[in-house]
């Protein structure tokens, strides 16, 4: 995932009736998790938190690109040579990934893997990838490239050089899986944190959201809008904390999966939604389209909000459920 933590969350820290303000962070998946659950007792919150750690490990044991043994890695390996069979939970997630490419006309796309790792590897070595190999590696993506086998559960990907990439949709869907263990244990008001995906649960009893800052893309602590959320799921996109750099100009690290070519002209994106997955999947594809993607996904689908702000911060714009200050 390559989303940040750019949202300050300010909570109420006390106690409400039977339940009391747990809160416990753990690392995962290269990014920290926050747990922040009302519950009736330690024990319980503890026993929630255990099943979440478990529950990032599965899925980091799935959707990883930065381990060898992960199922992704085992489907990347076989491009172009053999359909691998994978567990039902990759087969849902990849045709999950395939719909919102389809939503989003290709902003948002999992086959993203070849030209990340170009302008990634070239920039490293201190220059920018050429048009060419640019080129190249845009003929390596294409959700339509994944072919998906349902009876076999087995996923193809046609091309040698096709690799999938779950950056902008796997801490989305790890948060709103954790989201699920905390329900099915009885935890109903709360608040998870993963590297800047979010989703506020119910709000603390007497409360009716969860106040969030959204702090100013690179500044310290200045809010420049604030968040009243209840049962959504948000995301912050940037190419502020994150990014390539050459030649003393900073390149976004979210790709355009139609060009090859870094998003331009958006410095801070903030999508919410009905669930972190889908938030977290908005956030960078609005990076790509700018205004006009943030217009178009929150007036197909109501329950959508975006906060866009402009290159180096001098333009902000408010779109669908978001609205601004």
């Amino acid at each position: 995932m390559r989303h940040f933590a750019l949202l300050v969350l300010l909570f109420c820290s006390c106690s409400h009736g039977t339940e009391n303000l747990y809160e416990r962070s753990f690392y995962s998946m290269g990014s920290t998790v926050e747990l922040k659950f009302y519950s009736p007792n330690e024990e319980l919150f503890h026993r929630v938190v255990n099943a979440c750690v478990e529950r990032t490990k599965e899925i980091d044991r799935l959707f990883s690109n930065y381990r060898d043994d992960s199922v992704l890695a085992e489907v990347n390996r076989n491009a172009g040579v053999r359909p691998v069979p994978v567990p039902g939970e990759f087969l849902s997630l990849v045709r999950t990934s395939i719909r919102y490419s389809e939503l989003t006309e290709g902003a948002f796309d999992i086959t993203i893997g070849s030209p990340f790792e170009l302008w990634r590897a070239e920039t490293k070595a201190g220059r920018l990838p050429a048009r060419s190999r640019i080129s190249d590696a845009l003929g390596c993506t294409g959700f339509r490239k994944i072919k998906i086998d349902e009876v076999k559960s087995q996923v193809f990907l046609d091309g040698d050089c096709v690799r999938l990439d779950f950056g902008a949709i796997g801490k989305g869907y790890a948060v709103d899986e954790m989201v699920k263990i905390a329900r099915e244990s009885g935890i109903t008001r709360g608040l998870v944190n993963f590297g800047g995906n979010i989703y506020a649960m119910n709000p603390p009893a007497g409360k009716k959201s969860w106040d969030v800052g959204v702090r100013k893309p690179g500044s310290g602590s200045e809010i420049i809008s604030r968040l009243d959320l209840a049962n959504k799921g948000v995301a912050t996109s940037g190419d502020y904390e994150r990014y390539f750099e050459h030649g003393g100009k900073r390149y976004s690290h979210i790709i355009d999966p139609r060009t090859g070519w870094p998003a331009e002209d958006m410095t801070s994106v903030v999508a919410v939604s009905k669930n972190a997955t889908e938030a977290d999947v908005f956030s960078t594809a609005v990076s790509v389209l700018g205004p006009r993607g943030a217009k178009m996904f929150a007036r197909k689908d109501k329950s959508l909000g975006f906060l866009v702000v402009g290159k180096n911060g001098k333009r902000r714009s408010c779109f669908g459920s978001y609205t601004c200050p």
